[in-house]
């Protein structure tokens, strides 16, 4: 199989103002709305496929991760940001089915993890070093994995849980070995590090109904944080599930998860949103009446105090912003008709660049190919000043 660049142009598509995203630039005098999300690349496969994870590296490096499904069976996809393109790299033979999860700490430390797609998929870490991907480790079969997290070359975490009862568990990479950690607050599932020494992760207490446990790992071991909100539910039929936590730094640190009501044999889910200042945990509520909200797929800072999250149970490529007490909407562009989806969102460090990654209609023949929008936070008044000049 060819590996050349499968990035398509996208004239066709959508016009100069893409074709001007896609080259990093704007049209002369254009000033994009900060809602615009043009579709930059899209793959060229003859199967299924689509991309549910993105780690942005920097400006000119990013890697995007998933699956191709064909009548051959499943693979696992990468495709990767060089500054001009996205290009599809070649993977390990023999690395499973699919690529669930990624994390990075820089161009040369890159990971992969399969998160034991189906439950028959070999559990693998995959590693990049800069030049190729090797097979780094792999967990035995009665291992599934749900996250990790990339600190540097000797601190990679891994999170997940036995099969067989034995509950969840987390592992460590210290540069030679992985061996696992008790982790004695609970089970963690989802997690996100600001520094080796500050690693929050979200989970549940053990025999908890609930999952509405949110831990620190403080470089020595996981403790429990208190998440002081008034009326969080923790009852057998009404209770709090914690999906996912993004510390931007420690007084600045966004949580999410859902309130879940028993009716009968059925769960009904409500979104849930918290925001923590350095002091107080803050309930963050005016949700538009039609954003059918009740899950995220996954959250990143706009680079302006403000988030994006990418909900669930819609059928478009749809995304939600929400800064300074307002909530807006925003479709993303697609090439065919209205349908699509967007499964993962990461901000490029130290900018206002953002990438997310999902999946786009191929054509009339029900097939679907991976694709990659881009977002670019431009709007004059929404820039900081400058800071002053030092007087010679």
């Amino acid at each position: 199989m060819s590996f050349g660049k499968l990035t398509r142009r996208l004239s066709a598509l959508t016009g100069i103002a893409a074709l001007a995203a896609v080259a990093g630039t704007a049209p002369a005098g254009a000033d994009p709305a900060p809602d615009y999300w043009p579709l930059v690349a899209v793959g060229d496969e003859t199967a299924h496929n689509r991309l549910q994870d993105v780690v942005a590296i920097g400006p000119r490096n990013a890697w995007a991760f998933g699956r191709i499904s064909s009548d051959n069976g499943d693979e696992p996809l990468a495709v990767r940001w060089n500054g001009r393109s996205w290009t599809r790299v070649a993977l390990p033979t023999g690395a499973g089915q699919d690529i669930a999860f990624a994390d990075a700490s820089g161009p040369r430390n890159v990971w992969a993890f399969s998160g034991g797609y189906r439950g028959v998929d070999p559990v693998y870490a995959l590693r990049w070093n800069g030049r190729n991907w090797t097979v780094a480790h792999r967990w035995p079969g009665n291992v599934l994995l749900d996250d990790a997290e990339v600190i540097g070359p000797r601190d990679v975490w891994a999170f997940g849980s036995y099969t067989n009862l034995l509950g969840n568990q987390a592992w460590h990479y210290d540069g030679r070995r992985w061996t696992e950690v008790p982790t004695p607050v609970g089970g963690l599932e989802h997690a996100h590090a600001l520094r080796a020494d500050y690693i929050l992760a979200v989970g549940h207490r053990p025999g908890s109904a609930g999952k509405d446990l949110l831990a620190r790992w403080d470089g020595r071991t996981w403790t429990e944080v208190d998440v002081d909100v008034p009326d969080l539910p923790r009852e057998t039929d009404h209770y709090t599930v914690f999906d996912g936590v993004h510390a931007v730094s420690e007084r600045d640190v966004w949580l999410y998860g859902r309130e879940v009501r028993r009716d009968g044999d059925r769960n009904i889910d409500e979104f849930l949103l918290l925001h923590y200042d350095g002091s107080t945990w803050q309930r963050i509520g005016g949700f538009l009446p039609w954003m059918r909200l009740t899950y995220a797929y996954a959250l990143t800072p706009d680079g302006q105090g403000g988030i994006w999250l990418v909900p669930n149970g819609s059928d478009r490529p749809e995304l939600l912003h929400y800064r300074d007490g307002q909530w807006t909407e925003t479709i993303a562009e697609v090439p065919i008709g209205p349908d699509g989806f967007v499964l993962d969102i990461a901000n490029v460090p130290n900018s206002r660049i953002i990438w997310a990654v999902g999946s786009t209609p191929a054509g009339d023949f029900g097939t679907w190919n991976w694709a990659v929008w881009r977002h670019e936070e431009s709007t004059p008044h929404l820039r900081q000043p400058r800071p002053p000049r030092p007087r010679k």
